[in-house]
């Protein structure tokens, strides 16, 4: 069965590091030109003028009376959309504010992400061009890229905080420190123009492909605009992403050092020159085309559109025989040629392909083969147009493909919400601080958690006080009890809480995850968290066989220390899963197991016929397509009478 933890991290890290992206200059797209010829000069004038409280007299700034009902508008723009979008809350360097975060998630990278940002407030001021023109950017992206899938995950970003140094940026990273931000790229002030069609794009060297393929989308999308690379400059919000070694940029208005509004009360919506909003078109048109580019969107145009009605396995059978249903339609003037249907492989020893099964016109099933148990499958389909000209999903695939796994599904060879005491044991040479089993008490008032992250009531945190409850003088280590993984490799989960960034002297230590196949005997680094803090309850993973060979003699151990002066150090670990590959049973069709397929199998499948959802192998899911139908019923009887 589907462990609870995989059904919500997906894959997890059973499959990190396999489906590598190619990630380089990307090419000028037919799909880029068509979403930049989207953007409407309307649509990004109303986000000024209506939403985002330019007028004279308006004020965003953190106590200004704009500053919320501005930024619950681009929360409310956000969500009719149709993206996930929320507030999130921060205090840095002793202030609150809220960041507004949307998100589409990728068909392909799910948990790796392009972004894109801009800060909402101001100077106390209307902030029209700094930097609603920003915001209104962003707002405008995601208004079009919305509506189209995208084989990497999106953020949209509305930052709080920026003019008193970056406060909304830095927490932001600190709090998603742990995510994979493929690249990074920031809007401020983009609307000031008296003439020139020209934009700074600031960046490091090491950041070089990012330059050079936004200005390259400036080049193509933008109207005629045109850029120039200014070098670097930190102050704004890339500079934190940067800071952190994500690839991160700045797009800016050419003349921005000449603005003589900037940071007055004329930067409004009504103060002649300073909005040159066909200017801002251009640029948001740029940005718009680059991120379709890069985050692989695809947007429809003349041609075939491909999709998956009942949506894509991420495990496949090891006997082979999962079952993926295709359907392909004329989008625009294309016309779909019956009966070319291809699904492509690669189980490892490259790219094999064969035709798919002819279901009706246009609609088939891709047939995956036999694969060893924890094989990595990768896989794309295609089908032509009347014509002759091929058409695929993912559209940049084999470069970008689908990815599964063979097994029939996980097996939790250890789940602990730290409710009962399994065998976990604590040591370490700490004067304060020590690791205890328990509901927290603290209220987070210090650093510590306030709650579980589970919500079952405990975890495992650093000394339940309340108050002055940190890790002081040593270190605290946290070893979990003996994991049996005789059997294969597995995938350890948890959720840690680690604060570093209270005290005098913050952010100066550092918490590390060890894996041992030998009882603790020797140990491996698995990764470093810090010495920023990650705010809040983040999940957390790794493929055990990727640090040790995995034994009946495995361990994991969470070290917390506090080995610097001046900084209060809090931590907790909950909701511990260790998760290992179903390979199945070894005669197919057996669903009690036990090594015949009779009678009993066939009624354990007939009671379960029609199941649309949670169908697992062994209720008589046998193709993995996750109904319990006709093929998986003629695959029983195939194999009726089978002893094994």
């Amino acid at each position: 069965m589907l462990s609870t933890r995989l059904a919500k991290w997906a894959l997890g890290c059973l499959v990190v590091g396999l489906t590598i992206a190619v990630v380089g200059p990307a090419a000028a797209s037919d799909e880029a030109a068509a979403a930049a010829d989207e953007v409407s000069l309307t649509s990004y004038t109303d986000f000024l003028d209506t939403y985002l409280f330019t007028h004279t007299g308006d004020s965003r700034g953190p106590s200004g009376a704009d500053h919320d009902p501005a930024r619950d508008n681009i929360l409310q723009l956000f969500q009719s959309y149709g993206l996930t979008a929320t507030l999130e809350p921060f205090t840095y360097s002793g202030y609150s504010g809220e960041n507004v975060v949307a998100e589409k998630i990728g068909t392909v990278y799910p948990n790796s992400y392009y972004l894109i940002g801009a800060h909402y407030d101001s100077v106390s001021n209307p902030g029209a061009d700094d930097n609603a023109s920003g915001t209104a950017l962003v707002l405008e992206a995601a208004r079009i890229i919305s509506q189209y899938p995208s084989d990497y995950s999106i953020r949209f970003v509305a930052f709080d905080l920026e003019e008193l140094g970056l406060f909304g940026s830095h927490a932001y990273v600190n709090a998603h420190a742990g995510d994979d931000f493929v690249e990074v790229v920031i809007a401020d002030m983009v609307a000031y123009d008296p003439g020139t069609d020209l934009a700074r794009i600031y960046g490091q060297s090491w950041h070089g492909s990012l330059i050079s393929d936004l200005g390259a989308a400036v080049d193509e999308y933008g109207d005629g605009a045109s850029w120039f690379d200014a070098g670097w400059v930190s102050a704004s919000d890339h500079s934190p992403f940067s800071d952190a070694g994500f690839p991160a940029v700045l797009l800016i208005e050419s003349e921005v050092w000449n603005n003589p509004y900037y940071h007055t009360q004329q930067d409004n919506f009504e103060q002649a020159g300073n909005l040159n909003l066909p200017y801002a078109v251009k640029l948001t048109r740029s940005v718009v085309g680059w991120l379709v580019d890069a985050a692989g969107v695809q947007v429809p145009i003349d041609g075939l559109d491909i999709s998956f009605p009942n949506g894509q396995p991420d495990f496949v059978l090891p006997a082979g025989g999962t079952t993926l249903r295709v359907e392909v339609a004329g989008v625009g003037t294309g016309v779909p040629q019956p009966g070319t249907g291809v699904l492509h492989y690669d189980i490892g020893a490259g790219w094999e392909s064969v035709a798919m099964d002819v279901v009706s016109d246009n609609v088939y099933d891709a047939v995956f083969p036999a694969a060893a148990c924890g094989t990595e499958v990768l896989y794309y389909v295609s089908a032509e147009a009347v014509g002759g000209e091929v058409f695929m999903s993912p559209g940049s695939a084999p470069t970008s493909s689908y990815t599964a796994v063979s097994a029939t599904g996980t097996v939790v060879a250890l789940a602990d919400d730290f409710e009962t005491d399994l065998g976990w044991s604590v040591s370490g040479d700490a004067t304060a601080g020590m690791w205890e089993r328990g509901t927290p008490v603290g209220g987070g008032d210090r650093g510590d958690p306030p709650t579980d992250y589970d919500g079952s009531g405990q975890c495992y945190l650093t000394q339940n006080d309340d108050d002055d409850s940190d890790v002081d003088g040593g270190t605290a280590y946290l070893v979990s009890p003996v994991i049996d993984l005789s059997a294969g490799d597995a995938t350890v989960y948890y959720a840690l809480w680690y604060t570093n960034d209270y005290g005098s002297d913050p952010d100066n230590d550092i918490f590390r995850i060890w894996v041992s196949s030998d009882s603790g005997s020797s140990w491996q680094l698995v990764e470093t968290i810090g010495p920023a803090s990650a705010s809040g309850w983040n999940e957390h993973s790794f493929v055990v066989g990727d640090y040790v060979t995995p034994t009946a003699l495995v361990r994991v151990r969470f070290e917390v220390s506090d080995l610097n002066s001046g900084s209060v150090v809090e931590a907790g670990i909950d909701a511990f899963e260790v998760s290992t590959l179903d390979c199945g049973p070894d005669c197919p069709g057996d669903l009690d197991g036990n090594s015949q397929v009779n009678l009993a199998d066939l009624q354990i499948l007939l009671s379960n016929y029609g199941t649309m959802s949670g169908a697992a192998y062994e209720d008589g899911d046998l193709d993995g397509n996750g109904t319990v139908d006709l093929a998986d019923l003629q695959a029983l009887l195939a194999a009726y009478g089978d002893v094994c």
